[in-house]
C-alpha cells in the first residue's frame, strides 16, 4: 500500500485493492510482512473479522468530505453563521437517551440575558430569575487566570453593590475576552442565555455563593451545550483569536503520496490517541464542568471539538480521516443525566468505588487558586452521585465504603508540608493539598465503622505500636508519610507512630499483604492519621485484639 504506485491507487476513486484473505495467507507465506501484520491484527481483534472472501478496499477519506469550507470557519475562530456541523451534532443528539435531559428546563438564578439572537444590537443584561422562566442556555467552562488581584483576573464581577447596574446593562466591551467570546459563540448558536460564574454568582457574598456551588451540578447539567474554552490560559486572553505562532498538531510518523493532478499531498498517522494538553485541563473546577455537562463545544488547541454522553471526544466534523483524541476523563454514570433512568451502568461496587478514586486522583492533580476550594468543586459530582447511589458523602469519602477509601497515600514528589485540619478531618484526603493517589482495593476489611458523621468517626480495629515490630520484621513494613521529613519531625515529635491495619489487598501478581495507617495517638483512644503503611509479614498482627479508636 505505501510503495508509490499503492499511494496513488488510495488516492484514487476505486482506492487501493488488497488481497483475499486465502491470498493474504499464501502472500505471507510468501515472506510478506504487511500480509503478516494484516493477519495478526485480524485474528486478534475478532476470529470473524473477515467473515468472506471478499477482497479488501482502502480509500483516503477526509473527515470534512462534502462541507462547505464557510461550515467549518469555526475552526479558524470564525462564526459566519450558525454552522451545520454543530446544528448536525445536535439533531443527532436529539436522540440520544443520555443527551436528552438537558433541553428546555427552569434556567439557573441568574443567567447572561443576550437578548434576541438575530439581534446582537439589543443590551446585554443580567437576568434574575425569579418566576422559574423555561428556557434553553449555555454554559462557559474557562480559566480565571493567576494574576495579583481579582480585579485584574474579572475587570467584572458580580457584587452586591452592582446588581441593579447589570441588570439594566452590561457593556460588552469592558468584559474579560473569553466572556466576550462566549457571547459570541451563544449568539452564533442561536440561543439567548448564556450562565457564566464571574457574572451569575454574587462574588463578595458568602451565602450566595455557597447557594450557588451546591447548585453547580444542576446548572452544568442542564445547560444545554457548555462552551470550553480550553486554549485560553486566564479570561482576558479569549479563545476565538489567532493562536500567533503555537504550532498546529500534526502526528508524527509522515508519508507523501502522489495526488491525480501530478502534485505531491501527504498523509500523517499517528501511532496512538492523541491527548490535548490544554489550560483548562489544568483547573480543578473544571473537571467537575467536564464531567457534569450533557454536551460540550470545546475549542482545542487544533480543532474544533464535540463531546456529549453518548459520542466520545471527537473532531465537530467526525472521526473519519481525523485525529483520534484520547478520553482523559471518567464520565459519570449515564443515568444522572436522565430522571427516570434506572443505575444499571455502575451499579457494582467495584464500578463505583473504581470511578470515585479515579475521579479524585485526576482532580487533586489539578490546581486551585483557592485551597479552601478543595471540597466546593468536587461538591456538584459528590450531590448527583449522592442521589444515584443513595449514599452520604463525609468530607470527600462515602459511608458504604469508607474503611476502603481511607487507603489513600501522598505520592512521595508531593508531600505536604502541613494539614489543614480545619478544611477537613485528618483521615481526609482533603485535608492535605496537591495529588493523592490509592491503593488497590481492600480484598478483605478488618477494620470496622462503629460511628460515621460529618463530626465524629470511631473504628474498631487493631492497633499497634511501630516500636511493638520485632527488628527482624521492620523490613516487612513500608510507611508513606503525608509530611516531607522537615514537617514530619515537626508532627511527630519525639513521639512513635502506631499502626492501625484497614484490612488485606492482593497486587497484580496475586500476591497479599497488609494495608493499614499511619497514626499519631492525641488522647486516650484518639488518634491523628499522618500517613498509610503496607505489611509484607501479617504474622506481626498475631495476638493483637480489636478495639475502639477515635479519629480527629
Amino acid at each position: 500500500m505505501f510503495s508509490e504506485m499503492g499511494l496513488r491507487r488510495l488516492n484514487s476513486p476505486d482506492g487501493f485493492t488488497h488481497h483475499t484473505h486465502d491470498e493474504c495467507i499464501t502472500s505471507r507465506d510468501g515472506g510478506c510482512i504487511q500480509c503478516q501484520l494484516i493477519l495478526d491484527l485480524a485474528s486478534w481483534t475478532h476470529d470473524d473479522v473477515w467473515g468472506s472472501d471478499d477482497r479488501m478496499v482502502f480509500r483516503n477519506r477526509s473527515s470534512v468530505t462534502g462541507l462547505p469550507t464557510s461550515d467549518i470557519g469555526v475552526l479558524q475562530g470564525s462564526l459566519e453563521g450558525r454552522p451545520d456541523v454543530i446544528r448536525s451534532n445536535e439533531a443527532q443528539n436529539k436522540g440520544h437517551q443520555q443527551c436528552r435531559y438537558s433541553r428546555d428546563t427552569v434556567l439557573p438564578t441568574r443567567v447572561l440575558d443576550l437578548g434576541d439572537p438575530k439581534n446582537p444590537s439589543q443590551t446585554l443584561c443580567l437576568k434574575v430569575n425569579e418566576t422559574e422562566t423555561h428556557g434553553s442556555y449555555l454554559a462557559l467552562s474557562y480559566c480565571w487566570g493567576k494574576p495579583d488581584s481579582k480585579a485584574e483576573i474579572q475587570p467584572v464581577r458580580l457584587q452586591k453593590d452592582n446588581i441593579q447596574q447589570l441588570m439594566s446593562e452590561i457593556k460588552l466591551d469592558i468584559l474579560p475576552q473569553s466572556i466576550q467570546d462566549a457571547i459570541t459563540v451563544t449568539r452564533k448558536l442561536g440561543f439567548r442565555y448564556l450562565w457564566v460564574d464571574a457574572l451569575c454568582i454574587i462574588q463578595d457574598h458568602g451565602e450566595d455563593k455557597a447557594h450557588e456551588i451546591s447548585k453547580m451540578s444542576a446548572i452544568y447539567k442542564n445547560a444545554a451545550i457548555t462552551v470550553a474554552a480550553s486554549v485560553a490560559e486566564k479570561a482576558s486572553q479569549g479563545f476565538l483569536q489567532s493562536r500567533g505562532n503555537r504550532a498546529t498538531y500534526l502526528p508524527e510518523c509522515m508519508l507523501t503520496i502522489p495526488m491525480p493532478n501530478e502534485q505531491t499531498g501527504t498523509i500523517y498517522l499517528s501511532a496512538h490517541q492523541y491527548e490535548p494538553d490544554h489550560p483548562l485541563d489544568k483547573r480543578g473546577w473544571a473537571l467537575q464542568e467536564f464531567m457534569l455537562s450533557s454536551r460540550m463545544l470545546i475549542f482545542s488547541d487544533y480543532e474544533l471539538l464535540w463531546q456529549c454522553k453518548e459520542v466520545a471526544l471527537q473532531s465537530v466534523t467526525g472521526t473519519q480521516g481525523g485525529l483520534e483524541y484520547l478520553q482523559p476523563l471518567e464520565s459519570l454514570p449515564w443515568a444522572v443525566f436522565h430522571d427516570d433512568a434506572e443505575p444499571y451502568f455502575g451499579s457494582l461496587d467495584a464500578d463505583k468505588i473504581y470511578l470515585w478514586k479515579t475521579t479524585i486522583h485526576q482532580y487533586t492533580d489539578r490546581d486551585l487558586t483557592d485551597q479552601e476550594d478543595r471540597l466546593r468543586a468536587v461538591m456538584g459530582i459528590i450531590t448527583e452521585l449522592e442521589m444515584l447511589w443513595r449514599d452520604q458523602n463525609i468530607h470527600g469519602h462515602w459511608s458504604k465504603w469508607f474503611v476502603q477509601l481511607l487507603a489513600w497515600y501522598k505520592p512521595d514528589v508531593d508531600r505536604v508540608k502541613k494539614r489543614h485540619l480545619k478544611r477537613a478531618p485528618s483521615w481526609s484526603w482533603a485535608s492535605v493539598d496537591g495529588g493523592i493517589c490509592y491503593e488497590e482495593p481492600l480484598t478483605v476489611e478488618d477494620a470496622k465503622v462503629k460511628t460515621l458523621t460529618m463530626s465524629k468517626v470511631v473504628l474498631c480495629c487493631r492497633i499497634l505500636s511501630s516500636d511493638k515490630v520485632e527488628l527482624n520484621k521492620i523490613d516487612t513494613v513500608q510507611e508513606r508519610p503525608d509530611f516531607v521529613d522537615c514537617a514530619a519531625r515537626r508532627e511527630f515529635g519525639n513521639n512513635d507512630c502506631d499502626y492501625i491495619l484497614l484490612g488485606k489487598t492482593q497486587n497484580s501478581n496475586g500476591r497479599e499483604r497488609g494495608m493499614g495507617l499511619l497514626v499519631l495517638k492525641r488522647a486516650r483512644q484518639q488518634y491523628r492519621r499522618v500517613g498509610l503503611v503496607t505489611f509484607k509479614d501479617m504474622s506481626i498482627w498475631q495476638g493483637v485484639e480489636l478495639q475502639e479508636v477515635t479519629f480527629e
